[in-house]
């Protein structure tokens, strides 16, 4: 703690002499978010500096310049530019001017280009037209770009730009949905920036839109020009962050019309059929048909001045959905029964059955206005719509087995994102950049069906889905306001800023408010029957043969609602420093600050409750220092080497949980037929949300609120310790890059990172351990191959029940070598290919696929979590991706019409990657009898009291699933006519060779029976072979017309 003090002093003193050297100086700069830098020397041919010469930056799109002087040390930073094409020239009286063309300028790049001026002769300028450097001698971060051509050539399943993240090195999948982790941390904690503005969604820690919700896009990526993905050390600009940051900018106008129509079409009889459903019998596809259209114009308004870019991205997906049974129908009825009676139980059941449509529809605008009021002075602004609605996509697989189509919902996403930016230059060498973001994510999922829900084992079920319905979960608006003042002065480029965002979450969801009947044990058909038609058994139970109901109850709002504000404020400073022409070093130092309300009604029941459920501690250390080095050997050389400190936001889902879900506002009752003698099926307790309830068939019984005093809920109180902090990692990476002929460069890396204050949640309501139980671990002969002895724990602290408590204190370890091998756009070849080799440990980091809320690790031993330590779930050992982008340019020499005809305009594009597999954590099936609430450890409520936490004992992730290979594909071509027409046509295979890839396995290795753990002979059997990034071979087609 003295240490992590001490550098926080550091930097709090590093921070106040860069704002007061701001403050006493003159000049500007450091790498912006959503734009790029361009920068430089000025010397003579004697290698002496040239001060005040005058540099132009023209856009060759727009006419707009933009000049500058270089300093006392002949030092130039041009900040805040559009990425694009440029042209730089330098003048200054006494020598010829230089004019160098053909200048590209990418997102979050800092280009330097320096310049040695001649004495004027009778040649009054100097053309000079160059390549951009193929290695950066600037950079000290970790990143790769996606370029221009990437975005708009490369195959994408879904046109998702976003998920292009993963060809970048030390990037994996953190689970099947899209979600992306970096160096071995959470795909939580990453951050996504669009034009400078936070692109990330508050409540569930991932972008805009989320994964998970069957979104293909938010951002339509037509309207996407490129993005940056940096992996490691990015600047002290980028925050909120510990894992990786995207960093993408729009497209905008220029001085000539563009436009263009596409559409692209996925259709069953191009695809191949899942593998591991197609051997069960199931032949349904995971996209039956998808479809995609849209396009866009841009151009100027005022010639030179005002520029326009507008977009519409439409998609239509039909993926249906098929219900099963695990029973054959029609059930036998006992002589209770009429027959009448008997055939309208099975009719209903066997009515639910079968398949169903299910279509998801999206609809994106997106809008961007440039306006360069005067050449010191640049505006510009977009708005983007986002309308998603998805019926019957809550439940998201091909098939559900004992479930119906009224246990599902109505998914649908309301995004509307406005982002304004004005970049103003204050003096030759100050400029200003401010920006501002109004956003709201309006997020709902409707029930089908009413309350209850009703679930009978084996047989099927029906009713309102247990999580809805969710009216707004979350309705979160948004307000950013950012302020960025850069200058250079001498040898340095200084950069302050600050940035606010005012986040308002409306939440509205009560989990089991509708109330849940079960019907288990081999006459749950039976007394299901009985008691949703008021059958009597003649057992005077009339009514009350179901085996459990559960509903929660909101005495507070009804409603399970929580309204917060959480507000982060941060503030950063950076200085690069020019040491010597080919040695730049780079200081930052970053504070950020998140402002969350205090739970307005803690449980205090208990002491121990009271402890966990009152305090959201606000973390005000978050000091976060950052340096860089970049050294140029020469001859095509770079060295790098970086180290920082780098800290996580908490998600709200987190807070929403210690601050509603802590048993006073949320409150579960459990009830059996003994317990809750008067209550019937299938009446409530309680006022469900949602649809009024209904009878499910006619001649079933109507449920009624039937109000009454049920025995004590139970519900698991949810808190976090008082100390909570948000979650810290320091990276450091030491990286060579080489030129190679052939516009190539290699580069190696090696990089680390130590996590520290990671969540983990326990229940932390178990008195300490008094016993032990000794098992018996059978092989496959049945004979005792071993025993194990594990603690036991038989009691509670208090009998308020579970208490899921969250402790920030799991550390990781990451330590990778990247190796990449990149070549820039020539002769219409680009490629980049990174292979990763890693190892991620950490004490029981649970993944961002299941991080939210109080999402947690099963802990082996609740009360010695240092057990957990072992390799991470996030541990891919090695990891091989590249992309590939080749438009042949050979054919346009050809002077034979027919052959250029034949051979011109094509163009080829792959991604292909290559993993080992997934950790995979033996795990037990069964409950033992004697602990509290019938068994409960490892802070895992409701499950088996053996001491394991659901796992065999022993390290965690001691198996390694399968690997994954893919190939996706891409041939495409292009008829040019009347010179500014042209027409692509477009095939793309996504797993072209038809892989099968096991994306998770049965992980119970044993079954719990007696004291015996006995094998599962089914154990690491395939479970699923498709997610939503692979899956079977599917084939596409596609036209585009542009001009």
């Amino acid at each position: 703690m003295r240490t992590q003090k001490g550098i926080a002093g550091v930097a709090i003193a590093a921070l106040v002499v860069g704002l007061l050297l701001l403050g006493s100086t003159a000049p500007a700069f450091a790498q912006a978010a959503g734009a790029g830098t361009i920068n430089g020397t000025i010397t003579d041919q004697q290698n002496a500096v040239v001060p005040e010469a005058t540099i132009t930056i023209h856009n060759v799109d727009t006419n707009v310049d933009r000049a500058f002087t270089s300093n006392g040390a002949g030092i130039y930073t041009v900040p805040f530019l559009q990425p694009g094409r440029y042209e730089v020239s330098v003048s200054k009286t006494g020598f010829a001017k230089l004019i160098r063309k053909d200048v590209t300028l990418t997102v979050g790049q800092t280009l330097t280009l320096d310049f040695q001026m001649p004495v004027q002769s009778t040649q009054e300028s100097v053309t000079v037209t160059t390549e951009n450097p193929l290695v950066d001698t600037e950079k000290t971060d970790v990143s790769q770009l996606v370029s221009t051509a990437e975005v708009a050539n490369l195959p994408i399943a879904g046109r998702n730009w976003e998920r292009f993240a993963l060809t970048a090195p030390g990037a994996n999948p953190d689970g099947g949905t899209g979600l992306v982790s970096y160096r071995g941390i959470s795909a939580l904690y990453n951050s996504s920036s669009v034009d400078g503005a936070n692109n990330n969604q508050a409540f569930f820690s991932e972008t805009k839109g989320r994964t998970v919700t069957g979104v293909p896009s938010v951002y339509s990526m037509d309207s996407i020009q490129e993005f940056a993905v940096t992996t490691s050390n990015y600047s002290a600009e980028l925050g909120q962050a510990a894992g990786g940051v995207i960093n993408a900018v729009t497209k905008s106008g220029t001085n000539t019309v563009h436009g263009d129509l596409f559409y692209y079409l996925r259709y069953p009889t191009l695809n191949a059929l899942d593998p591991i459903q197609k051997a069960a019998g199931i032949y349904t596809q995971p996209i039956h048909q998808q479809q995609q259209f849209g396009g866009s114009v841009s151009g100027p308004i005022i010639k030179d001045k005002l520029f326009f870019f507008l977009t519409y991205d439409g998609s239509r997906k039909v993926n249906p959905i098929a219900y099963t049974s695990s029973s054959r129908f029609p059930l036998n009825c006992t002589s209770a029964f009429s027959a009448a009676q008997c055939a309208a139980a099975n009719g209903y059941l066997t009515s639910i059955l079968g398949a169903y449509p299910r279509f998801a529809n999206n609809d994106i605008a997106f809008g961007r206005l440039d306006y360069q009021l005067n050449p010191r002075n640049h505006i510009n602004s977009s708005l983007n719509i986002d309308d998603f609605k998805a019926p019957n996509s809550y439940t998201s697989s091909t098939t559900a087995t004992n479930s119906s189509l009224s246990q599902n919902g109505t998914n649908v996403l309301h995004e509307r994102i406005f982002v304004a930016n004005w970049d103003s230059t204050i003096s030759n060498t100050m400029i200003n950049n401010f920006r501002f973001q109004w956003s709201r994510d309006l997020e709902t999922t409707s029930a089908n069906g009413a309350g209850p829900s009703v679930s009978i084992t084996n047989v099927g079920g029906y009713g309102m889905p247990n999580a809805l319905p969710r009216p707004a979960f979350p309705d979160e608006h948004r307000l950013q306001f950012t302020d960025i003042l850069s200058m250079t002065h001498g040898k340095h480029t200084f950069k302050a800023g600050f940035d606010v965002n005012a986040i308002h979450e409306l939440l509205i969801n009560l989990f089991q408010g509708g109330g849940v009947y079960s019907y288990s044990g081999a006459a749950a058909f039976t007394n299901w029957a009985a008691d949703v038609m008021g059958v009597n058994l003649g057992d005077n139970l009339t009514g009350r043969h179901f085996s459990t109901f559960v509903q929660v109850n909101d005495p507070v709002t009804h409603v399970g609602k929580d309204d917060l504000y959480d507000n982060d404020v941060d503030g950063f400073f950076e200085d690069s420093w020019k040491l010597k022409p080919n040695l730049t070093l780079n200081l930052g130092v970053r504070y950020d600050i998140q402002l969350i309300p205090a739970p307005p009604q803690p449980n205090t029941k208990t002491p121990l409750t009271t402890l966990y459920t009152s305090t959201i501690n606000i973390d005000k250390n978050n000091f976060a220092p950052r340096i860089g080095l970049a050294w140029s050997l020469g001859k095509g050389t770079v060295v790098r080497a970086g180290y920082g400190m780098f800290y996580g936001k908490t998600s709200n889902s987190t807070y929403y949980a210690t601050r509603v879900e802590n048993g006073v506002f949320q409150q579960t009752f459990n009830c059996n037929p003994t317990t809750c003698s008067t209550l019937t099926f299938p009446n409530l307790i309680f006022t469900p949300p949602g649809n009024a309830p209904a009878a499910p068939f006619p001649g079933a019984l109507t449920p009624i609120v039937t109000p009454f005093t049920p025995p004590s809920a139970t519900a698991t109180t949810r808190g976090q310790v008082p100390d909570w902090v948000n979650p810290l990692v320091h990276e450091g990476e030491v990286t060579i890059e080489h030129v190679l002929p052939g516009a190539m460069s290699i580069s190696g890396t090696y990089m680390f990172s130590r996590g520290l204050r990671l969540p983990m949640f326990v229940d932390t309501n178990l008195a300490p351990s008094t016993s032990t139980k000794t098992y018996n671990v059978l092989n496959s002969s049945g004979a005792v191959a071993n025993t194990i002895t594990v603690p036991y724990y038989t009691q509670r602290i208090d009998p308020t029940g579970p208490i899921l408590t969250g402790f920030s204190d799991v550390n990781s370890w990451y330590n990778a070598m990247l190796i990449t091998l990149r070549r820039n756009m020539r002769h219409g070849l680009e490629f980049t290919a990174n292979y990763t080799l890693a190892k991620a440990s950490d004490g029981g980091q649970v993944p961002g696929q299941f991080g939210t809320f109080n999402g947690t690790d099963s802990a082996f031993d609740p009360k010695n979590r240092a057990l957990e330590y072992g390799r991470s779930d996030l541990d891919v050992r090695s990891r091989f991706v590249t992309s590939l982008v080749w438009a042949p340019d050979y054919a346009k020499k050809l002077s034979n019409k027919t052959a250029r005809f034949a051979l011109d305009g094509w163009n080829f594009s792959t991604i292909i990657s290559a993993s080992t597999g997934f950790p995979v954590t033996g795990g037990i099936n069964g409950f033992a009898s004697g602990g509290p609430d019938g068994g409960l450890t490892g802070g895992l409520v409701n499950n088996s009291g053996t001491g394991f936490g659901g796992r065999v004992p022993g390290d965690r992730n001691s198996f390694t699933g399968p690997g994954n290979k893919n190939v996706d594909f891409r041939i495409g071509r292009t008829f040019e006519f009347r010179e500014r027409y042209r027409f692509t046509l477009v095939g793309e295979a996504f797993n072209l060779f038809n892989f099968t890839n096991i994306y998770s396995v049965n992980s119970t290795e044993y079954n719990l029976s007696g004291l015996n753990l006995v094998p599962n002979s089914s154990f690491f059997a395939p479970l699923t072979s498709n997610n939503s990034l692979n899956g079977a071979r599917q084939l596409q087609i596609s036209a585009r017309f542009s001009f």
